[in-house]
């Protein structure tokens, strides 16, 4: 991951009076933070604490942790995000189906128990013949290729 440099400048802080439990102290001093930051619009709010130092220090390590999130993601090499839909998860009926694979399995075995092995297995094989199959229609057309020019 590339150097990611982060000042003051970057970030827009705004503070604001809390509301709720915690009384006179808390409804009228402004020691909640929302802080934004400017190039990718991300926020996190700090309210937890009384003071502006505490409610601040948590804002920024939520942030911190969004941001670093957000510039992973984006120097992930390949990495695309589908919006086909992989799985139906059908609690009624008490199924998960993957749609590459076409395997099913238990909604409570997978969702509650937490154990989606099977089908996640299953999603790794349909990945791997797809991938074959790509290979090898390459090699078809490659040695066409080849009779057409030999």
């Amino acid at each position: 991951m590339r150097e990611l440099h982060l000042t003051r400048t970057d970030f827009e802080i705004e503070w604001y009076a809390g509301s709720g439990g915690g009384g006179q102290h808390r409804n009228k001093h402004e020691n909640c933070c929302r802080i934004r930051h400017k190039d990718t619009g991300l926020c996190a709010i700090g309210t937890a604490h009384k003071e502006r130092t505490a409610n601040r220090r948590d804002a920024f390590q939520v942030l911190a942790a969004r941001i670093l999130d957000h510039y992973q993601k984006m120097d992930m090499p390949g990495r695309r995000y589908s919006e086909e839909l992989v799985r139906i998860y059908h609690g009624v009926r008490d199924e998960v189906i993957d749609k590459a694979s076409g395997a099913r399995d238990s909604f409570k075995r997978v969702i509650v128990d937490g154990e989606p092995d099977l089908v996640i297995e299953a999603r790794r094989n349909a990945i791997i013949q797809q991938e074959a199959g790509d290979a090898e229609s390459e090699q078809m057309r490659n040695l066409r290729l080849q009779e057409r020019l030999g």
